[in-house]
């Protein structure tokens, strides 16, 4: 396979002219490759970008970054410029991942299973990490499955791929999202990525990582013969409709093939469903006001963990419901397990 980068090449970093040896290569991705390599002897991660990517708009963007700062130690931020002789463009280096966080992929497709305290934990992370680059003017843009990984015993998080992250309307980049993830009005092409539009991707992502579906997936979706673009744009753009809408049911899940929402939906909270609902009705029509915020699902996810008990019989989690007095009245001494 042709590298951008030999094993054991060396790439000079452009601030303090230190000098930085290729390892390993970890992976390749749509604008470049991303090595292991060593940093005054200690392992860091190198993204390399094809010479397409390589602009001077992307180099701007990496220096503003730099300069700004990571918003905390759970974004693994570009540190350094880079450059080689003898190779067109540039890199950056950022902190290597710890093999212990994985991705939610992983949880997907059951290679780990998390308990639910770790996962309010991940959630708790997740809006707050959110919340504190908001918090500086910036936008993520592409928040999706990819970019998000956790320790599935202690709910810690890492936010990766911080090269697209931008100032508030202020970015040309062509980056626009995940398909799935992207808001409906990037959908639609009536909008660009902002705060507004990261909100609805991270409640989407919480919402996989919750109820194991995707928020609009339901009869809808099953009834589409061929998901092509424009049946797409219609399902997540022009007529996106929650599964659990209140009032419209004919986007429900089906019963035979979507029973991940059906089940797990019915384990949790109103107080966190409530969330969900709003995000996903108010929020699929009113971005500015109807959309929740990074705020309200922090509190939602340490209630969620605080909410947690223990069944007496096999140990299992349970949540209590207290301000759902007919669901607790239902519930009272039985588990879901």
């Amino acid at each position: 396979m042709d590298q951008i980068l030999k094993l054991n090449q060396k790439v000079q970093t452009t601030t303090s002219r230190s000098s930085c040896v290729v390892e390993s290569l970890l992976g390749g991705g749509g604008q470049g490759e991303v090595y292991r390599a060593i940093l005054g002897g200690r392992p860091v991660a190198l993204k390399w970008y094809y010479s397409a990517s390589a602009t001077p708009e992307q180099q701007t963007a990496l220096e503003t970054l730099i300069k700004m700062g990571a918003p905390s130690d759970r974004f693994l931020w570009p540190m350094e410029l880079a450059q080689a002789t003898g190779t067109p463009g540039f890199g950056y280096l950022m902190p290597l991942r710890d093999p212990r966080f994985k991705g939610i992929v992983d949880m997907m497709k059951r290679r780990i299973e998390p308990s639910f305290r770790a996962l309010a934990t991940v959630g708790l992370e997740l809006s707050h990490s959110f919340l504190q680059l908001h918090s500086k003017g910036l936008c993520y843009r592409d928040i999706s499955f990819g970019n998000a990984f956790f320790d599935p015993h202690s709910g810690e998080v890492l936010i990766c791929d911080n090269d697209n992250v931008a100032v508030d309307n202020q970015s040309k980049s062509a980056v626009y999202g995940t398909p799935r993830f992207m808001a409906p009005e990037i959908v639609r092409g009536d909008a660009v990525p902002s705060t507004q539009t990261d909100l609805f991707s991270l409640a989407v992502l919480l919402f996989y990582m919750f109820m194991m579906h995707h928020p609009l997936e339901g009869r809808k979706e099953l009834a589409i013969k061929c998901l092509d673009l424009p049946a797409m744009k219609r399902l997540y753009g022009s007529e996106p409709l929650f599964i659990f809408d209140p009032v419209d049911q004919s986007n429900a899940p089906d019963v035979q093939h979507q029973r991940n929402a059906l089940v797990f939906w019915e384990i949790y909270p109103r107080f966190l469903r409530n969330l969900f609902i709003q995000a996903f009705t108010a929020g699929l029509t009113d971005p500015q006001h109807g959309r929740v915020r990074e705020s309200n699902w922090r509190s939602a996810m340490v209630r969620l963990r605080d909410s947690i008990i223990y069944c007496a019989h096999c140990k299992a989690e349970n949540f209590h419901d207290a301000g759902d007095n007919q669901a607790e009245k239902k519930t009272i001494g039985s588990c879901w397990s």
